[in-house]
C-alpha cells in the first residue's frame, strides 16, 4: 500500500463512486479499481460492500478512512517541512492567529532586513497547535498567549495586549465614553479565538456581578467572527492594539481591565542556534518597554 493508494481510497470514500473518483484524480477507472483491490488483497480486508452497483463502506473501510486522513495530513506537513528545510539559515516561526497581522509583518520584514541571509517561514495557527509544532520541532519559535508550563520549553513575556469591548461602528451605548460591565446586561455576545484565561476572567467577573451572558455565536474562524461583529448587534472582546478597522468600534471599560500576555516560546536546547538566539534578542530589544 502506497501514499497514492490511500489518496485514491480517500477520493472513492468521498465520492462513493470509482468513476467519479477517477475523473477527479485525472486517472483511469481501472487504476482506481486496482488501487482499492491492492489494499484489500494485501491485508485480506474488505473496504467496500458492492450492492446493486453501489459502494457501501465497511467498518474496516471507515476506520482506515479516518487513519488515512491523519496520515495524509502528516505526510503533507512533512513535505512542507522538507521543502522549507532545503534552504539554510531558515527560521520556522509560529504565530498565534490572535496576534496582530500588521505587527507580525513588520517583525518579519525588519528581522529579515537586519539579517539578510536568514529567511523566516511563518505558521499561523491556534495556540495549542503551535505548542504541538514546537514540541515536534516543526517550528523553531512561537509567539503565543500564556506560558506553556512544559519542561524544556522557555516562555518569555514580551508584549501585553489589552482587551476591550468591540461592536459594529453604529452600535449605540448612549452618550457614554466608557462602560461598566453593567452596560453588558441583556446584550448578545459572540466569542472568538480568545485564550481561555481572558475568557475566564471576563465570564467570572460577569458572574460575580450577576450579569447573565447571552452567548449567541461561537466562531472559531476569525474572518467569520469579525464579519458577524460588523453585521449584527453583537458585542465581544477584541484587541485594543491589533484591531484597526473603521467598521469596528472599540469601547473602554471603567471597572475592569482585561489583559492578554504574549510570550516568545522556544525549546531550551535551540537557544544555542545562532538564528534562534538572534531572533530572541531582536524581540527583546524591540519590546524592551513592553510595546513595539
Amino acid at each position: 500500500m502506497t501514499i497514492r493508494d490511500l489518496e485514491i481510497f480517500i477520493e472513492v470514500v468521498r465520492t462513493k463512486n470509482m468513476s467519479v473518483a477517477a475523473k477527479n484524480l485525472n486517472i483511469s477507472q481501472p487504476t482506481v479499481s486496482q488501487a482499492i483491490s491492492q489494499i484489500e488483497k494485501e491485508y485480506n480486508v474488505t473496504l467496500f460492500d458492492r450492492i446493486s452497483k453501489k459502494l457501501y463502506i465497511t467498518d474496516v473501510g471507515a476506520r482506515l478512512y479516518k487513519s488515512a486522513l491523519i496520515l495524509l495530513e502528516e505526510f503533507e506537513n512533512t513535505m512542507i517541512f522538507l521543502h522549507g528545510a532545503s534552504k539554510s539559515n531558515n527560521i520556522h516561526l509560529g504565530i498565534s492567529s490572535n496576534f496582530g497581522c500588521k505587527l507580525m509583518l513588520e517583525l518579519v520584514k525588519e528581522f529579515e532586513e537586519k539579517y539578510e541571509d536568514v529567511n523566516i517561514r511563518v505558521f499561523i495557527d491556534t495556540r495549542q497547535n503551535l505548542i504541538e509544532k514546537l514540541k515536534s520541532k516543526e517550528i523553531s519559535l512561537a509567539i503565543i498567549e500564556d506560558e506553556t508550563g512544559i519542561s524544556g520549553i522557555t516562555s518569555e513575556p514580551f508584549f501585553t495586549d489589552e482587551l476591550v469591548l468591540i461592536t459594529n461602528k453604529d452600535y449605540n451605548f448612549g452618550v457614554k465614553k466608557s462602560l461598566t460591565l453593567d452596560d453588558l446586561k441583556e446584550r448578545e455576545f459572540i466569542m472568538g479565538e480568545f485564550d481561555d484565561n481572558a475568557k475566564k476572567i471576563l465570564l467570572d467577573y460577569l458572574k460575580d456581578k450577576n450579569i447573565s451572558v447571552n452567548l449567541k455565536y461561537i466562531a472559531k474562524n476569525n474572518c467569520m467572527f469579525y464579519n458577524i461583529i460588523k453585521n449584527s448587534n453583537t458585542v465581544s472582546l477584541g484587541s485594543k492594539y491589533f484591531i484597526d478597522d473603521p467598521e469596528i468600534k472599540k469601547h473602554r471599560f471603567d471597572d475592569v481591565k482585561l489583559e492578554r500576555q504574549y510570550y516568545l516560546t522556544y525549546q531550551n536546547e535551540d537557544i544555542i542556534k545562532e538564528d534562534v538566539n538572534n531572533f530572541v534578542e531582536f524581540i527583546k530589544e524591540k519590546f524592551k518597554n513592553g510595546k513595539s
